[in-house]
């Protein structure tokens, strides 16, 4: 049994301008100790998808319409916002996206780590706070700052305290949502081999929400590429990276940068994400996708295991991986 799987989750946001359809029908799972890479441009719903695994998405706008969030068996969906509290930190942590706004101003940083173990630690505000400060030393920070303010750290130092109060409980799965975006690439590397050690000493899983293939090859077992609120492919570190299946992931690495090639202009992706009020019809990357015919803009393609534990979401993936030798010369 998986630690967590996700089985059908349709997530949307229903506004005035009309319904925001930010995830689709999305079913992956995490291991116990994997990590897994969820993985995708700007607007995906890869942050809607994290929100909703914790009961997080605002209602309203946001609505969970259909799906299941199974945790070691148990359906998140099911149960009461207190249950749900009580697992949130304990069971679950989550890393936010930004970690200038992610810690309270006005608290001091040492206090807000033993706030999160006096509340799902079961101890005395006393022992939480001296396992606060352990917390700081692990992460690289002396105990002696944890009376300092936020203000007074640096983005890297602020995102080890996140990252402190999101492990203070040892919780079995952290959801990391783009924890280096922010940070200069110094400081990156260096959370990353943080988070790294960390997932080594206390055998957590992780969900890594990035747009990131350089952090994905570092970091991550598996990996999921989404696309306008669906997986389009899903597979092991090696089958997305070596055995590329869907156009739209092939397309990603295409607009990467290259060591090896010598050339002018980097080759990005023509067009721009659909509207998630207004999603097209058949395939939803059919758009912008250069080897696309007519069917793909009709019919709508189901995830094919192109082989064991590689599913690719595309009308001309076939079992061999990858779309059909014909479909591919198009491309």
């Amino acid at each position: 049994m998986s630690l967590l799987e996700i089985k059908n989750l349709t997530i949307h946001y229903i506004t005035d301008d009309g319904t925001v359809k930010a995830v689709n029908d999305i079913s992956f799972a995490i291991e116990e100790g994997d990590t897994l890479g969820l993985v995708g441009e700007t607007g995906a719903g890869k942050t809607t998808t994290s929100l909703g695994i914790l009961r997080l998405v605002p209602d309203p706008p946001g609505k969970i319409i259909a799906g299941e969030i199974l945790y070691d068996g148990e359906d998140l969906l099911t149960k009461s916002m207190a249950e749900i509290r009580k697992i949130r930190g304990h069971d679950i942590s989550m890393i936010f996206q930004d970690p200038m706004t992610a810690l309270n101003p006005v608290l001091k940083v040492g206090d807000q780590i033993a706030e999160m173990i006096h509340v799902h630690g079961n101890c005395s505000r006393t022992e939480a706070t001296i396992k606060a400060l352990e917390m700081l030393e692990k992460v690289g920070i002396p105990a002696a700052r944890g009376n300092e303010y936020p203000h007074q750290f640096s983005g890297g130092m602020k995102q080890r305290v996140v990252i402190a109060i999101a492990l203070a409980c040892t919780p079995r799965l952290i959801i990391a949502d783009e924890p280096t975006t922010a940070l200069d690439v110094t400081i990156q590397a260096q959370i990353l081999e943080m988070m790294r050690k960390l997932k080594e000493d206390l055998g957590t899983s992780i969900l890594m929400i990035t747009h990131d293939l350089g952090v994905v090859a570092e970091t991550c077992d598996k990996v999921a590429v989404m696309y306008a609120g669906e997986i389009v492919e899903f597979g092991t570190l090696e089958h997305i990276f070596d055995y590329t299946g869907h156009p739209y992931t092939k397309l990603l690495f295409g607009s990467l940068p290259s060591l090896d090639k010598k050339v002018e202009r980097l080759a990005p992706i023509s067009g721009l994400m659909p509207d998630p009020i207004n999603l097209p019809e058949g395939c939803k990357f059919h758009p912008r996708c250069p080897g696309a015919t007519g069917d793909c803009g009709v019919k709508t393609p189901e995830n094919t295991e192109v082989t064991p534990g590689h599913f690719v979401r595309c009308i001309y993936a076939d079992k061999n991986g990858g779309p059909l030798p014909e479909q591919e010369a198009k491309r």
